[in-house]
């Protein structure tokens, strides 16, 4: 391609001024043969064994446990490798764009814009309706309690709509669009039976991946990882997440990550009209977890909008990250119903917060990434498996240090107040109402407060008050607490709710531990505002005001995006 010279000459009267301006050529990029001859035959001898175990898988292991999840990674690494070799631009998302406008390309044709997004919001309450009236009647939801979650989230998806910052500035585009996505995740992974298998998969191998962990810590400690103290949090929780960082930075260190978030990002971008820092962010922060999510676009940040930051922080506090995943699998029973609730929630994640974040605080400003994606690579390149082994273990020892240290404290000092509370409640001679043998305590003034946001997720209003306390746990001091709490209540046969008059059978109901499982899976709690910001702070020191303005709205918002996502997952329970 030949170079052009675009040349801009302007006169005045006293002056002759001439610039020139070089446009450098464009390669264009190929078609075929993107990578050299010796890349391609590597990428071969790794995809035909692949596609030999396969064909075999096809023939004689149809059925078995992991069969879906094999073929998923199979087409996944695919096209990872083909994507080093050909434009997958101009060979698939090409035609498929062409195959979209095809089919929908009429609608902006024939509907007016200002009725585009209302007619798609009432044609999702439509089908959601017609789905929760439509699916058996089963333990874990009836029709009304499918209705129940439906109202509630709607209620919720107005209150945070009435406190946005700016009402008229909302892009109904990403709020829409983030509810379907949402509900095709549910949907997969709860009704269909491919995805039911995938995530049960799934389920029995973060199980055995929680673990491996023992074999190093057998090492360490010798029988004393044997002994009846193996359960307690500091031997079963915080070596599998030094195991957890090291194993998820090898795959990071493989380009593995990078890649899976930033597809992920890519169609949230192309579909949402969401940023792609903040979409990397919210593709990331299931995977890798608060504040360390905004590193993969640490470049990015410094010039990041109002909006994009808040997005940032909700996006964290939304979710979990996959070490701690571990962890609260083992706190909730680490049975495959439960583990595979905990990853629906961790998947609604990605385009919920963003729906949550977009209503609270909308886009007011122009993003210097608004309409691509990129994932920087990064700054300290490992330089092998093995060193990317060791600084993963590194980091976790630092993640279970801190772990461990905010537990400590933060416990504490909650029992700490919760004896005051309880003090004071008895100098003015007012007893546990609920419970005469107890003391009143702060999660019990708090269920009240989070009564109608259990109502709001479809919790039955018998039990609703009790789903209150573990929802009030935690906010106030964190998941780790609020999950071992509804571990033991759920299969506690002296625990009663309300006044006593509505005893449960045996346990809490199923309907109300899936829905909490799904309802506490996130970091939104006031001891994770203080790791954000000091993490953000370290990333882009000159916006910590901003961050420290937006914080407390950004934890909110996290906890309300948490509890949608339990909302729609409770319309198909």
């Amino acid at each position: 391609m030949d170079s052009k010279v675009a040349i801009d000459a302007s006169l005045d009267p006293t002056t002759t001024t001439t610039t020139t301006t070089t446009v450098l050529p464009v390669e264009e990029k190929k078609t075929f043969g993107k990578r050299p001859l010796k890349t391609a035959l590597l990428h071969l001898a790794i995809w035909v064994p692949l596609t030999a175990f396969i064909i075999a898988l096809c023939i004689n292991g149809k059925g078995k446990s992991g069969y879906e999840f094999a073929i998923v990674v199979y087409v996944f690494i695919s096209l990872r490798l083909l994507a080093q070799h050909v434009s997958m631009s101009k060979l698939i998302y090409a035609p498929l764009g062409k195959l979209f406008g095809m089919l929908f390309g009429w609608i902006p044709r024939t509907i007016p814009e200002k009725f585009q997004m209302p007619i798609a919001g009432a044609l999702y309450i439509v089908i959601l309706v017609a789905i929760a009236c439509g699916l058996p009647v089963t333990e874990t939801g009836t029709i009304p309690q499918r209705l129940q979650s439906i109202a509630g989230m709607i209620v919720m998806s107005l209150v945070l709509y009435a406190s946005s910052s700016n009402r008229k500035a909302v892009n109904w585009r990403t709020v829409v669009v983030g509810f379907f996505l949402q509900l095709i995740i549910a949907i997969f992974i709860l009704k269909t039976q491919a995805g039911v298998n995938i995530f049960n998969f799934l389920s029995n191998f973060i199980a055995m991946f929680l673990g491996e962990s023992k074999f190093g810590l057998e090492f360490v400690l010798g029988d004393t990882a044997s002994n009846p103290f193996k359960y307690t949090f500091a031997v079963s929780v915080l070596p599998a997440i030094l195991f957890f960082c090291s194993f998820i930075t090898i795959v990071y260190y493989l380009g593995g990550m990078q890649y899976l978030v930033g597809k992920f990002a890519w169609l949230m971008v192309r579909l949402m009209d969401t940023s792609g820092a903040e979409s990397v962010v919210a593709a990331a922060s299931p995977f890798i977890g608060q504040g360390e999510s905004a590193l993969m676009v640490k470049p990015f940040v410094e010039f990041m909008t109002r909006s994009e930051i808040h997005a940032s922080m909700v996006s964290g506090f939304a979710t979990i990250s996959g070490s701690v995943l571990l962890a609260l699998v083992n706190y909730a029973g680490n049975s495959p119903q439960s583990t595979s609730t905990i990853l629906a929630s961790c998947l609604m994640s990605m385009p919920g917060s963003l729906v949550a974040a977009k209503l609270r605080y909308p886009e007011e400003e122009e993003s210097i990434t608004k309409g691509f994606v990129k994932v920087p690579e990064n700054e300290e390149k490992d330089a092998n498996l093995l060193d990317a082994a060791a600084k993963g273990a590194a980091i976790g020892v630092q993640l279970a240090l801190l772990i461990a240290g905010s537990l400590i404290a933060i416990i504490a000092l909650f029992h700490c107040a919760n004896d005051v509370v309880a003090w004071a409640f008895w100098m003015v001679n007012v007893p546990n109402w609920i419970d005469a043998s107890q003391s009143v305590k702060i999660e019990l003034l708090l269920s009240y407060l989070f009564y109608p946001v259990a109502l709001c997720i479809g919790v039955a209003p018998e039990s609703a008050r009790k789903a209150g306390e573990f929802m009030a746990t935690k906010i106030v001091v964190n998941e780790f607490v609020a999950y071992s709490q509804l571990s033991a209540a759920a299969f506690n046969t002296s625990i009663t709710l309300a006044d006593g008059s509505h005893p449960l059978s045996g346990a809490l109901d199923p309907r109300t531990v899936r829905l909490l499982t799904l309802a506490l899976c996130g970091f939104a709690n006031i001891a994770s505002i203080g790791i954000q910001l000091s993490i953000f702070g370290v990333i882009a020191p000159a916006r910590k005001k901003d961050y420290a303005e937006l914080a407390l709205s950004a934890m909110l918002t996290g906890a309300m995006s948490t509890w949608l996502s339990a909302a729609v997952a409770g319309a198909l329970l």
